[in-house]
């Protein structure tokens, strides 16, 4: 059993030390839109209870250096119980390209997010479909750079989400986006993309509907995921944006709950639709309880194990950090928050099952 953890690690270790170098080498970036040559596009926000985000959310979206009168806001309610309809109420008198969609529930059997964006893409009028959740903050060049890569020859685009760091809390959020963001880049540009960010990604209406769109998933709490594994069932192009310039912001998890709740989404989407590469996953991102259970069998290899697993984490929030110019603390004790937080999330994921999104149990 220790050879065989042994070989594991020292395998994860090679594999990760190469991805390392393949985020400089082979980092793809796409061509920006010339001026006056922006297409037409459809905005999608999807709401449930976000009075305290979606107004925010909106300003950031009607201060984007892109043409407005190319741009077509579509705003889902998803039955909000506080003041969301109000707030796109508000924003619907006042600008003329803003439209709220009061979502029914589960309609066609579908559920959570992608009972709403399959009712929002039924009324968006454009070829480009572009997605935002309603906590989500947008940078003025977002939307150029999302467009760009749709207008580049990508047929779908995740992309580039940040978490903006004030404390120590939202710190450590921030470095395991990074750490998440830097192996999905790097898959994508040199094998293929093994994830997609729901809260930030665009496609177009044409691919959509070749692949047969939500309705094709049915019911499903994981919709990102499954829909960018039918988009490459199709052998459509896909991309992980990063950069410095066209991002968002999404708002970091308040409370340990929120936050392993989030964590328990996540892990449900991967051993859904990524079972295969769930069981490496599981060692890079448990490190911890497998160095401390080694250790105490063999204490050079658990040693081995701590090593790696703060090294490999370092090295690509590091490397994040510098591609995008962004600022990060890195403390040596966060890596090992993150890995207790995974087993947390694995654990809670085992023993309740049900996985939360936005108030509901899936």
């Amino acid at each position: 059993m220790i050879e065989a953890i042994y070989i594991v690690y020292m395998l994860l270790f090679v594999v990760e030390a190469l991805l390392l170098i393949q985020f400089w080498v082979a980092f793809k970036q796409v061509s920006i839109i010339a001026d006056g040559q922006f297409p037409s596009v459809s905005v999608l926000v999807c709401a449930r209870n976000e009075e305290l985000n979606l107004r925010d959310c909106l300003n950031s979206l009607i201060t984007l250096d892109y043409p407005q009168n190319r741009i077509e806001i579509l705003v889902g309610n998803d039955n909000s119980e506080d003041n969301t309809a109000e707030i796109i109420r508000e924003f619907e008198s006042e600008f003329k390209h803003i439209k709220g969609v009061d979502i029914e529930f589960e309609k066609e059997g579908l559920i959570a997010k992608g009972n709403v964006l399959n009712q929002l893409i039924d009324q968006a009028r454009y070829k480009y479909q572009v997605i935002i959740d309603a906590d989500m903050i947008v940078t003025p060049k977002w939307l150029t750079y999302m467009v760009s890569a749709l207008v580049d020859g990508n047929d779908m685009v995740s992309g580039h989400t940040q978490i903006r760091s004030s404390n120590w809390l939202t710190n450590l959020q921030l470095m395991d986006w990074q750490i998440v963001l830097h192996t999905m880049k790097v898959m994508a540009d040199t094998v293929r993309p093994i994830s997609i960010l729901g809260n930030n990604m665009a496609f177009k209406k044409k691919a959509y509907d070749q692949v047969g769109g939500f309705r094709g998933l049915g019911p499903t709490d994981v919709e990102d995921l499954g829909l960018l594994q039918q988009f490459q069932k199709k052998g459509l192009n896909t991309i992980q944006l990063i950069n410095s310039k066209g991002f968002a912001y999404t708002k970091p998890q308040l409370t340990f709950n929120e936050l392993l709740t989030q964590r328990c989404r996540w892990m449900n989407g991967v051993f859904t639709h990524h079972f295969v590469l769930g069981i490496p996953a599981l060692f890079a991102r448990l490190w911890v309880v497998f160095a401390s259970i080694t250790a105490c069998f063999d204490l050079t290899l658990g040693a081995l194990i701590m090593i790696y697993g703060l090294l490999m984490n370092w090295g690509k929030s590091r490397s994040m950090t510098l591609k995008t110019r962004s600022s990060n603390f890195i403390f040596i004790f966060e890596p090992i928050i993150i890995s207790l937080l995974d087993t947390l999330a694995l654990l809670r994921l085992v023993f309740v099952g049900k996985v939360s999104w936005k108030g509901r149990k899936y």
